[in-house]
């Protein structure tokens, strides 16, 4: 029932969104992003929501132009009063400050507990032009660790071998 609630909040949310300009959705059937798609492919299939990273807060969260806050799934990256935080913290402004993001939404909750969206989000490689999960790229680049939190629907053990929850 609680989930059945949840899901009835999310598509009043969408559809609100979407009458607003701010979502672009693919269809149903297909609604997890890829690696490796391009920019163009993804517009017309699996991303909720794209945008324009206005503001790096730290390495797990930003804002993103007409849509929000937004933190990362899964992921946790060191506090930004922390060496650790400030180097995530450049990481991520060096990847996403002033670029496109494409974001996968959550559609659990839709947000967490601060009012910040819950989403994977997907930056385009600049050599290819094909997606990358930048959720996985912050672990791997060692700016972050998995949190495997149970109350989205994003699994991290989908990222990769390297992607085991600590």
């Amino acid at each position: 029932m609680k989930i059945l609630s949840a899901l009835a909040i999310s598509l009043i949310l969408v559809a609100f969104l979407a009458g607003a300009g701010c979502l672009e959705r693919g269809p149903p059937e297909d609604v997890q992003p890829r690696t490796g798609d391009s920019i163009e492919s993804l517009e017309a299939t699996a991303t909720e929501v794209s945008g324009l990273v206005t503001n790096v807060v730290d390495g797990d969260t930003f804002d993103v132009e007409g849509f929000g806050r937004v933190r990362l799934a899964d992921v946790d990256s060191p506090e930004i009063d922390t060496p650790g935080g400030k180097a995530a913290k450049f990481f991520a402004e060096t990847w996403l400050l002033g670029n496109m993001v494409r974001l996968d939404v959550d559609d659990l909750a839709g947000k967490d507990q601060y009012d910040r969206w819950v989403c994977v989000a997907y930056v385009e490689d600049p050599e290819t032009g094909s997606l990358i999960n930048f959720n996985s790229m912050l672990v791997t680049s060692g700016h972050a660790v998995v949190k495997d939190y149970k109350d989205n629907e994003f699994d991290p053990s989908g990222w990769g071998p390297a992607f085991i929850s600590r």
